[in-house]
């Protein structure tokens, strides 16, 4: 038991969901390692395997609209594959923190598949309506996290009309996931408080403030010392969008995601 849990380490799984990450990007030059841990090598096998056949097909079907569906259509679909099975092993595991580890993969994971799957339904193949995917993004993360005596609820405040392509979604999807999971997860102890997601346009910017009436950050909480690999992945992806991160964390928790044009 002790050596599956070693081989299963956070690092493990997260070369596994960069890999996945890489693929959601169309690119497929990535591969995951194989070094013994049955659970993580048979769902790293098949990642690998996925990589393969999307190249395959990006390559004869990348220049006709119809067929770059049925290629979103596939992502998609493998995504949910690789997020099942993430699903079926949780159901086997003790361990709360290699459960919450699972747990977290999976959910994003589903905010990629998410991307793909609205990408696949919408007449303009090339970007998402944020407020759609955020509602159907926050609903997904409740169902995953919430308890039997939630009472979270989600306010939206979205500026209707933005829309972003893949390149930023995917990115974007992942820090929402975050956010919010980290406020079902800390911000809550009686599972009652409210999720505020606002987002607009200025003539420079997007502006994103995702926040929380939670209990807020521990008192002098500090971001590179305290952070959690969640936290971690924020700002590292808000980097990958040129964009800014600041975190309050006196009257709840709020983050704004400054993202230039």
């Amino acid at each position: 038991m002790q050596k599956n849990l070693k081989n299963s380490s956070p690092e493990r799984v997260q070369e596994i969901l960069d890999v996945i990450m890489a693929y959601a990007r169309f690119d497929f030059s990535k591969k995951t390692s194989i070094i013994g841990n049955e659970t993580l090598d048979a769902i790293g096998a098949g990642v690998n395997m996925l990589g393969e056949e999307l190249e395959t097909s990006t390559i004869s079907l990348k220049e006709k609209e119809q067929l770059l569906k049925e290629i979103h259509h596939r992502v998609k679909n493998n995504l949910q594959i690789v997020s099942s099975l993430l699903n079926l092993q949780s159901e086997n595991i003790l361990d709360k923190r290699y459960l919450d580890l699972i747990i977290e993969s999976r959910n994003r994971i589903n905010s990629m598949a998410l991307v793909h799957e609205m990408l696949y339904s919408s007449k303009d193949l090339s970007k998402i309506e944020i407020g759609s995917y955020v509602e159907r993004l926050s609903k997904g993360i409740e169902h995953s996290l919430s308890k039997n005596d939630s009472c979270v609820k989600f306010i939206f405040n979205i500026e209707e009309g933005i829309h972003f392509d893949i390149d930023h979604m995917i990115p974007l999807g992942l820090i929402l996931n975050e956010i919010i999971s980290n406020s079902y997860k800390y911000a809550f102890p009686d599972n009652k408080g409210n999720i505020t997601i606002e987002m607009r346009d200025t003539e420079k910017f997007y502006k994103m403030t995702v926040k929380d009436n939670g209990i807020g950050l521990k008192a002098n909480f500090d971001v590179k010392r305290d952070s959690n690999l969640g936290m971690q992945l924020i700002y590292m992806l808000a980097e990958q969008l040129d964009g800014t991160v600041e975190v309050n964390g006196t009257v709840g928790v709020s983050y704004q995601i400054i993202i230039p044009h």
